[in-house]
C-alpha cells in the first residue's frame, strides 16, 4: 500500500482548504455513527429566493413580472417543486412574481395537488392560489370558460380525529380562489388579479405564452429563464444553509463508500453503495461518475495498482453537492501519482485567486499556468461552474442569447465549483479532483469538510 508520506504535497490542499481540518489519506471520514437527516422545517416560513435581487435584474431587463413552469424556478420563487412534474407530467405548477413588491407571489396549480402536497409544506400566508380542476358538463360562461369539475379534498369521517395536519391543510385550502377550469383559465386570473395584464412578462417555456395569447392576454411575452438563473448566481440564507447539508452529506456519502471500494469490487457496487451512503444523510443521489463515465450500464471491476477517479453528485430538497476524487488502490503507477500532485497544486492555485470580480474564463488560464509551471504536460479543463438547483446553474447560451458563460463575473454568495478532470488515456488511470467553495467576504472557502486529493483503500 503507498504510504501516507508520498502524498505529503497532495495532502496540503485538504489542510488548506479547511482551514487545517482534513481527513485521514488512508482511509474515508468517519462512518461508525448514523448519519443525521437534516430537518428542513425552516423551508415552510422561510423564502428560498432573493425576492430584491431578483427584482434588480428583471428591472435591468424591462420585465414586469416572471411567468415560470420549469420546477426549478417554481421552486426557487414559492418553496414549492410541483409534485406531477416529478411524477411525468409538464407545467403542472406555475408561478408569477412581480416586479412590483406590493403584489404577492401567485401559485396556479392543480387543486387536490395544492392541498395534498403543498398544504403540508407550507405556512405562507402572502400567497395568491389559483387552483384549477378539469372542464366539467355545464354551461359555459360568457367569458368562454367551461365550468370546473369540484375539487376533490378528503372527506371527514369523525370529526374528532382530524388530525391537526389534516386542520392545516383544510385552513390553507380555505384561502385560496374558486377552481378554474384548466391551468391557462386559472393562469390568465392570477395574470388579471394582480393587474399585469398589457404590461411586459418573462416567462421560461413559450407554451406559457401560447396559454396566455389563447386567454386574451395582450401584453409582450419575453425570454425569462435566464434572467432566474442569473439572479440565482448569488444564493440566499436560505439557499446557503439547503447547500452546506447537500454538499457535506454528498462528501460524506461519497467518502464512505470510496472507503469501501476495494471491497464492493466494482463500478456498479460503488455507485450503490454512493446512492445509499446519501440516503442516510438525507440526500438523493443524481448520478456518479466513475473511471470517467456516468453510464450505469457499463460494470468496471476494480484491480489492484489502479487509479479511478469519482464525481459524486447528490441533492437535498433539491440543492446538489458536487465533489470529485482520485482512489488509488494500492500502489498506482508514477505517471497517475504525478498527475494527481500537480492537478492538486493547481486547484490549490486557483482556489487562493477566487474572489468576486474574476472572470469565469480565468479560471482556466490560473490551471494551465500551475501545470506548465509544475513542467506537467497534462490536458485539464478546469472548467468553473455555479451549483444550486442544477448541477451547472447559471445562465446558458441559446438561441436568443448566445452569450458563453465564460463571460460570467464571480460574485458575493456564489457557490462556485471548478471541474479538474484529467482528460488523458493511456495514463495508467483517471484523475479528477472537485470542492465547492463558497465565495464570502471577498475570497473563497470550501463550503464542506475538505478530504486530501486521494483515497487509499
Amino acid at each position: 500500500m503507498h504510504s501516507r508520506r508520498s502524498f505529503v504535497a497532495a495532502g496540503a490542499l485538504g489542510a488548506a482548504l479547511a482551514g487545517g481540518s482534513s481527513a485521514s489519506a488512508d482511509g474515508p471520514l468517519p462512518t461508525d455513527q448514523t448519519p443525521d437527516i437534516p430537518d428542513l422545517a425552516f423551508l415552510r416560513s422561510e423564502p428560498v429566493a432573493d425576492a430584491e435581487r431578483l427584482r434588480r435584474f428583471m428591472d435591468r431587463e424591462g420585465l414586469d413580472a416572471l411567468v415560470v413552469s420549469h420546477p426549478a424556478n417554481v421552486f426557487y420563487l414559492t418553496n414549492h417543486w410541483p409534485q406531477l412534474d416529478r411524477m411525468g407530467f409538464e407545467g403542472s405548477g406555475i408561478a408569477i412574481f412581480a416586479k412590483d413588491p406590493a403584489r404577492p407571489i401567485a401559485l396556479v396549480m392543480h387543486a387536490f395537488l395544492y392541498y395534498y402536497t403543498h398544504t403540508p409544506e407550507s405556512d405562507f400566508s402572502d400567497r395568491l392560489v389559483f387552483p384549477y380542476t378539469e372542464p366539467a358538463v355545464g354551461p359555459v360562461a360568457a367569458t368562454g370558460e367551461p365550468q370546473a369539475a369540484p375539487v376533490r379534498t378528503q372527506r371527514v369521517v369523525d370529526p374528532t380525529l382530524v388530525t391537526a395536519l389534516d386542520r392545516h391543510r383544510f385552513g390553507m385550502f380555505a384561502r385560496v380562489a374558486p377552481p378554474s377550469a384548466d391551468a391557462s383559465w386559472a393562469l390568465i386570473k392570477a395574470i388579471r388579479e394582480l393587474r399585469l395584464d398589457g404590461m411586459t412578462i418573462g416567462v421560461d417555456d413559450p407554451r406559457l405564452e401560447a396559454a396566455l395569447r389563447s386567454r386574451g392576454f395582450e401584453g409582450e411575452v419575453r425570454e425569462g429563464e435566464n434572467v432566474i438563473r442569473r439572479a440565482r448566481l448569488a444564493k440566499s440564507p436560505v439557499e446557503l444553509r439547503l447547500m452546506r447539508y447537500a454538499a457535506q452529506n454528498n462528501v460524506s456519502a461519497a467518502m464512505a463508500a470510496a472507503g469501501r471500494a476495494r471491497s464492493l469490487g466494482t463500478s456498479r457496487r460503488l455507485r450503490a453503495e454512493f446512492y445509499s451512503e446519501a440516503a442516510k444523510r438525507g440526500n438523493t443521489g443524481h448520478f456518479m461518475v466513475i473511471g470517467g463515465t456516468s453510464t450505469e450500464v457499463l460494470d468496471q471491476a476494480f484491480e489492484d495498482g489502479a487509479a479511478v477517479s469519482i464525481d459524486c453528485v447528490s441533492t437535498c430538497r433539491f440543492y446538489h453537492g458536487d465533489f470529485g476524487r482520485t482512489i488509488f488502490f494500492g500502489e498506482p503507477r508514477p505517471q497517475v501519482r504525478n498527475a494527481v500532485n500537480a492537478v492538486a497544486t493547481a486547484w490549490q492555485e486557483i482556489r487562493e485567486q477566487l474572489r468576486p470580480g474574476m472572470r469565469f474564463a480565468d479560471i482556466p488560464r490560473i490551471g494551465r499556468e500551475s501545470l506548465s509551471r509544475q513542467g506537467a504536460d497534462l490536458s485539464v479543463s478546469f472548467t468553473p461552474h455555479s451549483v444550486g438547483l442544477f448541477h451547472t446553474d447559471h445562465p446558458q447560451p441559446s438561441l436568443v442569447a448566445p452569450r458563453s458563460p465564460q463571460e460570467l463575473v464571480i460574485e458575493n454568495d456564489m457557490v462556485l465549483s471548478v471541474d479538474c478532470p484529467v482528460f488523458m488515456a493511456g495514463l495508467g488511470g483517471s484523475v479528477h479532483l472537485e470542492d465547492l467553495m463558497h465565495i464570502r467576504d471577498g475570497r473563497a472557502e470550501a463550503l464542506h469538510e475538505v478530504p486530501p486529493p486521494v483515497i487509499v483503500v
